[in-house]
């Protein structure tokens, strides 16, 4: 595959690797546009917001690799506020939203997390949502994929909570939810590393093992149309 759009670096203060050794694994696996997501600064340890101003000063293209700057930001607080101004989020090349713990907004349980969730989602920059399926801080994920059909952002299936020590029934149903809605209504979706040191850049293959038990194949995913990627976040 292509693309990877969610990973990141020792900037994020919990990630082993730098964005040139990430770039470097995702040549060796044929990655073409890789997304640098760096955790928002609501996650202790990471970067500040000084950091995103200064994306423009880094190679857009790191041996053959298209570096797409972006964020995974986080909701800080009931009125699903996040930790990055809109005048920040306009100048990356993705905004990925997220629930994260210890940033500022407590878990409320399924029902009011998924307000929440849905009103962060108003943000006009917000075009993707990170492992919306996770079992820490629960939602309903049938409105949350509605939600996201409704306001054209993109889902990823989050290659991250296949590993071993991540894996839960409830989380893969949820997952399976979550595709069965986007495939009926002819929606595409994305495989993402999450990659946090640069071995995991573009290794899919956790995913890919469960392709018939998810009912998952390539023509369901962007992840080998780079020019649908680009189109999608407005890219040029």
């Amino acid at each position: 595959m292509k693309v990877d759009l969610h990973t990141h670096t020792i900037a994020s203060g919990h990630a082993w690797g730098t964005l040139f050794e990430n770039a470097q694994e995702a040549k060796k696996q044929g990655i073409e546009l890789l997304g640098l997501t760096e955790h928002g600064p609501a996650v202790l340890g990471s970067v500040t917001k000084n950091y995103f101003n200064a994306t423009k000063r880094v190679p857009q293209n790191i041996n053959g690799v298209r570096i797409l700057f972006g964020v995974e930001t986080n909701i800080i607080d009931e009125q699903g506020n996040l930790d990055l101004e809109n005048k920040i989020l306009e100048k990356l090349d993705i905004v990925i939203l997220g629930f994260h713990y210890n940033c500022g907004y407590v878990d409320q349980g399924i029902e009011k997390n998924t307000r929440v969730l849905i009103r962060a989602m108003h943000n006009p920059y917000v075009k993707m949502l990170a492992h919306p399926y996770r079992t820490v801080m629960k939602i309903d994920i049938k409105k949350i994929t509605k939600e996201a059909i409704k306001k054209n952002i993109l889902l990823e299936i989050n290659a991250s909570c296949f590993s071993e020590h991540k894996i839960k029934v409830e989380k893969i149903e949820g997952i399976k939810t979550m595709i069965k809605i986007l495939k009926n209504n002819n929606q595409k979706m994305v495989i993402s590393s999450d990659a946090h040191n640069p071995y995991e850049v573009g290794n899919f293959s956790n995913v890919v093992a469960k392709f018939d038990e998810l009912d998952l194949s390539e023509d369901d995913l962007l992840n080998n149309d780079p020019g649908a990627i680009l189109k999608f976040f407005n890219i040029s």
